[in-house]
């Protein structure tokens, strides 16, 4: 069977890493089509470890549209910004972001009321979609896609700004290949814009993301795939092989080993919708420090701050104002994408009492190494936790809420003494979300992958065939 994998965002290949090297594992010929997004603060440190592990791995740079190259992003801007207004009330941290994605002139024209009300009309977002989608397919693409002659294409992220991908998606159905979209993160279906085409299939990990793809973006059930999450895999299976001594990991970190300690994870630089505000999680944090450090039940216990890759303002206004009781490991955000840094943030949560944050991805893989998570709720970081992916970790209710750091010292002590009152939903959260196959995601993923391929050839076989 050979896989072609687009991806618009090469930065996050990290994201279906696993799903590469486990098809390559199968005997699969897997190649990959990337658009080159390398950034500073998320180095392609995973990309240039699959290359040195899978050798002669066929990668190629992303073909992109020349004709109305311009006016096919933009129009495809609007229709995601129409999109996410639909659901305004809900999405107004996704709404005002959106708005970056433009030029001046077309941030000044989107932001006027008569004209976020004419987007939001049903039937105009019908005239635009039509207009859209009488946009000719690329040569140079469809050129690129026979090349490869795969028996599949997944395609991604599909539904993020200026989304190139989408071109291959439109391509590979002209050519008659089955398109599969698959999610890079738990957030991408529910916080980004909407499809330009209608891929044939798709894969979720869980049965909500499933329900949020269908009601989202009317993408049909039936064609839906539930597959776990394949990223995560390598934190239910085998994650004690990555775990040194406690007193080994912090001595190596520079925290004293009898003292307990929380994670700390912080969030990306948007943190609110009001991008004039400059909302500094760090005064967040000091607070909690002082809290924790001037209560008798919490005065020994320490906190590990682990930042965001893109906000490395935090990481300089935390070492600006240093605390006893704070130790900021790694000295930069990373992205866990590589054997070695895993094993950091993976003994990071493994020896710590508890995570805490405000909303991050941290608290799956928390929920993995079953550990206890903490979601800190104020009004002035609170936005975030009302965007629309954050009702999965609501609803399978194994946070602990504090409700402003005070509330965190009671929470922190009662772990400390050995409560644990969220364990089974914790559980119950993997089980259902992260591992619902009962079996390795990425296993379960290729396994889909290769029931399309024969449900593909035998449709094909019979069409050349003809009725008998």
């Amino acid at each position: 069977m050979r896989v072609l994998i687009v991806s618009g965002n090469s930065a996050n290949f990290y994201t279906f890493d696993d799903v590469v090297r486990g098809l390559h594992a199968y005997g699969h010929d897997v190649r990959l089509i990337l658009r080159d997004t390398k950034k500073e603060t998320i180095p392609d440190d995973a990309l240039q470890h699959v290359m040195r592990d899978i050798p002669g791995l066929i990668i190629e740079p992303i073909e992109r549209r020349r004709l109305l190259r311009k006016f096919t992003q933009y129009l495809r801007e609007v229709l995601n910004f129409a999109h996410i207004l639909n659901s305004e009330e809900t999405r107004k941290w996704d709404a005002n972001k959106w708005l970056r994605f433009f030029p001046p002139f077309l941030q000044y024209i989107l932001s006027m009321p008569v004209i976020r009300k004419r987007l939001k009309n049903q039937q105009y977002q019908k005239k635009l979609r039509v207009l859209e989608q009488t946009l000719p397919i690329v040569p140079s693409v469809r050129r690129h896609i026979q090349k490869h002659s795969p028996d599949v294409l997944i395609v991604m992220p599909l539904i993020n700004p200026d989304s190139i991908d989408v071109e291959y998606l439109r391509a590979a159905q002209q050519l008659h290949i089955p398109v599969l979209y698959s999610m890079p993160s738990w957030d991408n279906i529910s916080t980004k814009g909407t499809f330009h085409g209608e891929p044939d299939y798709g894969i979720v990990w869980s049965e909500s993301l499933a329900v949020d793809l269908s009601k989202n973006h009317n993408f049909s059930r039936e064609k839906i795939f539930i597959s776990g999450a394949p990223r995560f895999d390598h934190l239910i299976d085998h994650a004690d092989k990555r775990f040194i001594s406690r007193s080994e990991f912090c001595h190596a970190v520079g925290l004293d080993e009898n003292k307990e300690y929380i994670l700390y994870v912080g969030s990306t630089f948007l943190v609110t919708n009001d991008f004039t505000v400059n909302r500094d999680e760090t005064v967040l944090l000091l607070d909690l420090a002082d809290a924790m450090a001037k209560d008798a039940r919490t005065k020994d216990v320490n906190i590990m701050v682990r930042s965001h890759p893109t906000n490395q303002v935090f990481i300089e206004r935390m070492q600006a104002n240093p605390r006893p009781n704070v130790t900021v490991f790694p000295s930069k955000g990373e992205i866990p994408d590589t054997e070695e840094k895993r094993a950091k943030f993976h003994n990071s949560i493994f020896h710590c009492l508890a995570v805490v944050g405000v909303n991050t991805t941290a608290f799956l893989e928390a929920s993995a190494l079953d550990k206890p998570c903490i979601t800190l709720h104020t009004p002035e970081f609170g936005e975030t936790q009302q965007l629309p992916h954050f009702h999965h970790l609501v609803d399978a209710d194994f946070l602990e809420v504090a409700n402003g750091v005070n509330d965190v010292v009671p929470l922190v002590s009662s772990i400390k003494n050995g409560a644990d009152s969220h364990r089974e939903q914790r559980r119950k959260f993997v089980r259902d979300f992260l591992r619902p196959c009962g079996k390795p995601a990425v296993n379960a993923y290729v396994e889909i992958l290769e029931d399309i391929v024969d449900l593909s050839r035998s449709t094909q076989n019979a069409k050349r065939n003809g009725p008998v």
